[in-house]
């Protein structure tokens, strides 16, 4: 008998969850703003679906609620990639789209409670992974879908198992709409005071499709499982992976350098399908008399350029023990990225110059030197001197992303590792400085530009305050001198060119 698990899921952000506010989603409707989907705290307030956002936002309490839009295609892909992952429970998911608004999940667990120790165990075992995910779900396996869709989200629980010959029971006092019905037809019902599935089915058969068609009487025997319905499940993505097995070892490095550059245009001709392309590429030699040789490149932005991956690939290759014989080889790429469409404009007199060249540049030192090796440096959005600038790993991301100019602010060409304690002689603590012993020098100074004040990041847990001087010495150098007003102390930060 084939069991089906049913999640109807509505997602929180771990803050609002946290926070413990209502949610409120709402879209425009006929010129006015209506609530769409609410949260269960925003339903104990009297929230409901369908009302105007004015009579909502009456009904919660002041200052409270969450409402935001609501975005039917965010919504539908987040449900998408929620099914890919319930694949752990079931080998059959499926996204329910009987509804206008899909927030449910199918799953055929025939079978899988062997998995799961029992059905009860798989049924805590996806509550409990929902609630991890800051999901709120309502959890129900029965023998039909109509049964587990309306237990689902009628049923009095949040989680719940219903037994073959326990259908009639478990769904005999719910209401029309749990049937999956339209809500014409079940206006029309309630108007001639049917309101529960145990009205319907107390009705002479012959007499229904007459006045409601034929709906409702397939809804019923669906979920009395009397009635054939089926799902269409998801199908995973085949791995990035290419292989090929030889007739016998051969000890040949030409002919393995040939079928890895076959295999790797086959591989980027399959991620072209899919506008995607290779981050991170695993080769294995099948060796006869040794262990599989396995050598990994990995490129900074995602490529499908067999050429420009082959130059990468190949290096490593050439250094490779063969053994006596290599019996297959495999390509495999288990992290792949999205490749955006770039336009090509025939005026290049605006364009940012094409940087495919120095990325493949980049590539080439990360798989050589090793990723710690090729850095770049970042803007901070701070005004603090040693904070303003770091030093990434991520070397290989574009060159026009970061679109953050630097303070406007005249600063020194060299900015010291850490600032050198310097004595001073100032008149007053504003200025102007007359001498600096700086590195065992005295210097007498003939140009003082400053104060300038630069607090600490309060929010960061740095509270020093310091007034920067530029000052000119009598040998013509310019110093960047800073003093911390906590401290009452002199450095020398900085130097100009």
């Amino acid at each position: 008998m084939t069991r089906w698990h049913v999640d109807t899921v509505r997602r929180r952000s771990r803050e609002q969850r946290d926070s413990g506010q209502p949610i409120v989603l709402i879209e425009k409707q006929r010129q006015r703003q209506v609530v769409v989907q609410c949260c269960r705290r925003a339903q104990s307030h009297g929230v409901r679906s369908g009302m105007p956002l004015v009579q909502a936002t009456a009904l919660l309490p002041a200052g409270q609620g969450c409402i935001a839009p609501f975005e039917p295609e965010t919504s539908r892909r987040s449900l998408h990639r929620l099914a890919v992952w319930a694949q752990r429970f079931s080998p059959l998911v499926a996204v329910d789209d009987s509804t206008e608004r899909p927030d449910t999940l199918l799953l055929d667990v025939t079978g899988c409670d062997r998995v799961w120790s029992g059905e009860a165990s798989l049924l805590h075992a996806v509550a409990d992974s929902m609630r991890l995910l800051s999901i709120e779900a309502r959890v129900t396996i029965a023998p039909t879908i109509g049964c587990a869709w309306a237990v689902a989200r009628f049923g009095s629980s949040d989680t719940s198992i219903v037994s073959g010959d326990g259908v009639r029971t478990a769904i005999r006092d719910l209401p029309l709409e749990s049937l999956r019905i339209d809500p014409e037809i079940c206006a029309q019902c309630r108007a001639i005071g049917l309101d529960r599935i145990a009205h319907l089915w107390d009705l002479p058969r012959s007499t229904i499709p007459a006045r409601f068609g034929e709906q409702p009487l397939l809804r019923l025997d669906q979920a009395l499982g009397q009635a054939i319905e089926v799902i269409r499940p998801i199908r995973p993505v085949p791995p990035a992976r290419r292989e090929r097995t030889f007739e016998g070892p051969t000890d040949r490095l030409e002919a393995v350098e040939i079928i890895l550059q076959q295999l790797l245009e086959e591989l980027c001709s399959d991620l072209a399908t899919r506008e995607c392309g290779v981050r991170i590429l695993r080769i294995e030699l099948v060796r006869s008399d040794l262990d599989p040789l396995h050598t990994q490149i990995t490129l900074g932005r995602p490529s499908r350029d067999p050429q420009h991956i082959w130059k990468l690939i190949r290096p490593k290759v050439e250094r490779a023990n063969l053994g006596f014989g290599v019996e297959g080889v495999s390509v495999h790429a288990p992290q792949i990225g999205r490749i955006t469409h770039d336009q090509l404009l025939h005026d290049t007199q605006d364009r940012e110059p094409d940087d495919h060249q120095f990325q493949a540049m980049l590539d080439t030192l990360r798989n050589h030197l090793g990723n710690h090796r090729v850095v770049r440096p970042m803007l901070r959005e701070s005004y603090i001197p040693e904070r303003a600038c770091a030093w990434v790993e991520d070397a290989t991301a574009r060159r026009s992303e970061d679109r953050r100019e630097p303070v406007p602010r005249e600063r020194p060409t060299l900015l010291l590792p850490s600032p050198e304690p310097a004595t001073v002689l100032v008149l007053n603590p504003d200025g102007p400085v007359h001498r600096l012993t700086w590195r065992g020098e005295e210097h007498r100074i003939n140009s003082c530009i400053g104060p300038e004040r630069i607090e600490g990041e309060w929010w960061r847990g740095h509270r020093s305050t310091r007034d920067y001087f530029a000052v000119r010495t009598d040998q013509g150098q310019w110093l960047w001198l800073a003093r911390a007003i906590d401290r009452k102390r002199w450095f020398v930060h900085g130097i100009w060119a």
